[in-house]
């Protein structure tokens, strides 16, 4: 399965100044940046800092059945070391 991911909100409360950060720390386990849309959706994982956000990505993320996760469970999961300020 491809790891193609979206994001929307912050990562600055999983240690990460920028999302291009955060997608540069994740890109070493194998994900892609996408782009979720209504047709030929590919994007399997939608990245965001507040699960209850009702920003226009995440209401097609669950429209589509897309995993929704927070960056710092991303983080967690692959260990990713925070950005040092």
């Amino acid at each position: 399965m491809k790891k193609i991911v979206e994001f929307t909100g912050s990562p600055k409360s999983a240690g990460f100044k920028t999302k291009s950060s955060f997608l540069s720390a994740i890109s070493k386990f194998g994900f892609i940046k996408g782009k979720i849309k209504k047709r030929n959706n590919e994007v399997t994982i939608l990245v965001t800092d507040d699960l209850n956000s009702n920003t226009t990505k995440m209401k097609l993320a669950k429209e589509l059945g897309i995993d929704i996760m927070t960056y710092e469970e991303l983080s967690d999961i692959f260990e990713l070391e925070k950005e040092l300020n």
